[in-house]
């Protein structure tokens, strides 16, 4: 009897699953997405200095830097806030997002074209792509979830 109690506390506790944290921040509606870094690469020229903290070239009352949150809602919309006192952010009434695997789509609803995101653990990487003075920057954006 003893032998069979063992086999059966052995066989539940090796059945049973337990998520990972990779598996618990797919459930993206659950959290809200706070940027923790954006940086540029190349470097940009900002009054004669090299910067790659996309993050400060705003300012201290830049949208990035203050608490500039990504959040999905379950209805599949998404907005992009912040509480910096020289942000106006647009609503995004028509924004959708979808997910495939560890890939969000998001459709900003004014936009030719959905940007892909993608998920890895707890943090979302968005990478944006511009061209200025006839140089390509990539600016990556790396949000990290939080409890709502």
């Amino acid at each position: 009897m003893k032998k069979l109690l063992l086999i059966l506390t052995l066989s539940l506790a090796l059945g049973c699953k337990k998520k990972n944290d990779a598996e618990n921040f797919t459930e993206i509606t659950r959290y809200n997405w706070a940027l923790e870094s954006a940086t540029v690469n190349p470097a940009m020229q900002v009054d004669g200095k090299a910067v790659t903290n996309f993050m400060t070239m705003a300012g201290p009352s830049g949208c990035l830097n203050n608490n500039y949150t990504l959040s999905f809602s379950e209805n599949g919309t998404f907005a992009f806030t912040s509480n910096g006192p020289l942000c106006d952010m647009i609503s995004y009434q028509k924004a959708k997002w979808s997910k495939n695997g560890n890939e969000i789509t998001l459709n900003d609803g004014f936009s030719a074209n959905a940007r892909v995101v993608k998920i890895e653990g707890k943090n979302i990487t968005d990478k944006y792509v511009f061209e200025q003075n006839g140089t390509t920057f990539t600016v990556t954006y790396i949000f990290t979830a939080k409890s709502k």
